[in-house]
Parts: structure tokens; sequence; C-alpha cells
């Protein structure tokens, strides 16, 4: 939760940092209108100045936005499923196997993209749906 709220902080600060620049640029455009012509090239420089100071910063905070987004997609959870039933026991991995060679019999293992299975056990057999289309059943 918290590394989502700093994700959100970073994407926030990355609009704020966009909108000053934007700002940035209308400030310039009403300086040059308004302020003799000497004086204008000194405003334009600070503008620029300060826009490049504001996309530097900018920057960092894309950067940082991304290695928390990496590093908050990175850390997985491994689990274990186990069902048990009539004195029976299969896990996630039993099941993942079983689909993988029965798939690998017909097709490419690198044409699965998805998988959907369905456990019913007073039939003793797990229904799988493979890319949302193809059925596999497996008795366990």
């Amino acid at each position: 939760m918290k590394k989502e709220s700093n994700l959100t902080s970073a994407e926030e600060a990355v609009k704020s940092i966009k909108s000053t620049e934007e700002k940035a640029e209308a400030a310039m455009k009403v300086a040059a209108g308004v302020v003799k012509k000497e004086k204008v090239e000194k405003t334009i420089k600070a503008v620029k100045d300060t826009a490049k100071n504001v996309k530097s910063k900018a920057t960092k905070v894309a950067t940082a936005a991304t290695t928390v987004a990496k590093k908050t997609r990175a850390k997985k959870i491994d689990t274990a499923f186990y069902v048990q039933y009539n004195g029976k026991e299969i896990n996630k991995n039993t099941i993942l196997e079983k689909v993988n060679a029965e798939w690998i019999k017909t097709h490419k293992l690198s044409e699965l993209k998805t998988l959907e299975v369905y456990l019913k056990v007073e039939d003793d057999t797990a229904y799988c749906l493979v890319n949302g289309e193809i059925k596999i059943d497996l008795k366990l």
C-alpha cells in the first residue's frame, strides 16, 4: 500500500513539475510583451534557466517513480496451493505440470498465454480453459 502511495506521489510530482514548466513558458511569453527590450533578454535567460532546473528535477522524479514501479512489480510472493479430498492431495504444481504435458502434445508451449483451472473434486477432474478457448480435462 505504501509503495503504491509512493508511486502515486511520484506521478503527482511529475505532473506538478510539468505544470510548472508550462507556467514558466507562459510567464516567458508575458514577460516578452511587457518588459522593455533590454530587460527581455535577461528575463528570458532567467526563465530558461528555471525551465532547465524544472526539467532536471522532473527527470529525477520520473526516474525515481520508474524505480519504485519496478521494485513494486519485482517482488513476488511464493504461494503453495493444495486441495485435499477423499484421502488424496493435489497441488498447483502437479496440475500445471499435467496441463503443460497435455498441451505440448498438440501445441507449442509458447502458445499458452492464459490458463483457467476449475477443480471439481466430486468428479476427480480438473477442467482447464487455455487461452480462453481450448478445454483440457485432467483426471486427478
